[in-house]
């Protein structure tokens, strides 16, 4: 890879392609961003190129890919590129269906507390070629965020560390089954450098059990802590499902380094949740607005609904990513008063929520089912915007609806505000 002569063909001009495009440059490399949306990698840049970086979001049945693997072309992921150059000092891998992004975090937050040199990169935000490319992990921990795709696509990559919070169904219009799902996140696990240090949660052994694979008896199991086991003086974000299920894998990482939970739970004052996840926006009377624009699947969806000691009235809908409907609803019914759902998804969720007893509606749009939602809430009560699906039919990101949604939130509160007033 080093030599000057090799010429890299990139796929995908988005954040993943720019950073692997800088990084080549960096190593004094030859490389050529191809994109869907621009110029189409074609039969003759397959035999023209040594080798090709793939961006996360091609599907490994891609057209492009059949193309490489036909003139024995090598394809790997940006993780790869970026450790094949990096001079870190660790790599801690994080990844499951669940709260990968806020462990990533919480954890990077609380190790800094504790003097540690360390940076969160990866599906966070920051890939890991563009921070090598500019010379910032060199002797570092990197907490590096790995998704599927990544696990999917890499080669190289191999991580000191594994942090495999949960599994759940998801992205089954990539992997096509489960299945495929849970052995790509295996993957990582499997090519830990240490299996002593990989740290998986209960669904993850569930799953693997269930199905006769196979787990090396040296996996950590992390069971999720409970209320009673943080202290008071904690902020009470911790106290959800998805934080305490988060903590539980902090506490069971540091605990190897030699770090005590007393050094933990010190180190954690003053820790916020990242926007968009099971966040407090407002009250309107009686009325408690939840913000948790962060769910794209069940698994973080259900997580968030165990979080209420009662049903809540849940906002939610969105472009699917290959999850089974009737499932979604069979696990979802028993913690609902009632569902407002929005996007491609509606209608038939609607559907499958009526057969199980919850009133459901369609709505057009996302202030519609927050204007609806607040009318049907007869008393103190929480609504819950935990939409379960992907964001792309309505909205550019999970940020964008979030922020959405809070505007939508507001402008309520501001209108109930100056009608009750009148006399």
């Amino acid at each position: 890879m080093n030599q000057p002569n090799v010429r890299v063909a990139i796929w995908g001009n988005g954040v993943s392609g720019r950073a692997a495009y800088k990084l080549l440059l960096a190593k004094g490399l030859k490389a050529e961003v191809f994109d869907e949306n621009g110029r189409a990698f074609k039969e003759d840049d397959a035999q023209k190129y040594s080798f090709v970086v793939q961006s996360p979001g091609f599907s490994p049945d891609h057209g492009w890919m059949k193309m490489a693997s036909k003139f024995k072309r090598k394809v790997i992921s940006e993780a790869d590129l970026g450790f094949y150059f990096s001079d870190h000092k660790e790599i801690v891998a994080i990844t499951g269906t669940n709260g990968k992004t806020t462990l990533t975090d919480l954890l990077a937050y609380v190790s800094r507390k504790l003097r540690f040199s360390c940076m969160e990169l990866g599906n966070i935000g920051t890939p890991l070629s563009e921070a090598v490319a500019e010379k910032q992990v060199s002797q570092k921990i990197v907490f590096h965020e790995t998704s599927s795709f990544q696990a999917n696509s890499s080669h190289m990559f191999r991580a000191d560390s594994l942090l495999w919070t949960n599994f759940g169904e998801d992205h089954l219009d990539y992997h096509g089954t489960e299945k495929k799902y849970f052995l790509c996140k295996l993957k990582l696990a499997q090519g830990c450098s240490n299996p002593g240090n990989v740290f998986m949660g209960s669904s993850v052994f569930q799953y693997a059990q269930k199905h006769g694979i196979d787990m090396h008896p040296r996996f950590n199991h992390v069971r999720p802590l409970f209320p009673g086991d943080l202290p008071r003086s904690l902020d009470k974000c911790h106290t959800s499902v998805p934080q305490l299920e988060n903590l539980a894998f902090v506490i069971a990482w540091l605990r190897h380094k030699g770090i005590s939970r007393e050094q933990i739970f010190e180190s954690l004052e003053g820790y916020k949740l990242p926007p968009h996840r099971l966040e407090h926006i407002t009250q309107i009377q009686n009325i408690r607005f939840w913000n948790d624009s962060k769910s794209t699947n069940l698994a973080s969806t259900l997580a968030a609904c165990k979080s209420f000691a009662e049903k809540v009235i849940w906002i939610g809908g969105g472009k699917n990513k290959g999850q089974e409907l009737d499932t979604f609803s069979s696990s979802l019914h028993p913690y609902l008063q009632g569902a407002f759902l929005i996007g491609e998804t509606a209608r038939e969720l609607a559907c499958c929520l009526k057969k199980r007893g919850i009133k459901s509606f369609v709505c057009e749009s996302l202030k519609s089912a927050v204007c609806q939602a607040f009318s049907f809430a007869k008393q103190s009560t929480n609504i819950l915007f935990s939409p379960g699906f992907a964001s792309f039919d309505m909205f550019l990101n999970y940020c964008d609806r979030g922020n959405s949604f809070q505007s939508v939130v507001f402008d309520l509160k501001s209108t109930h505000q100056v009608t009750t007033k009148i006399p």
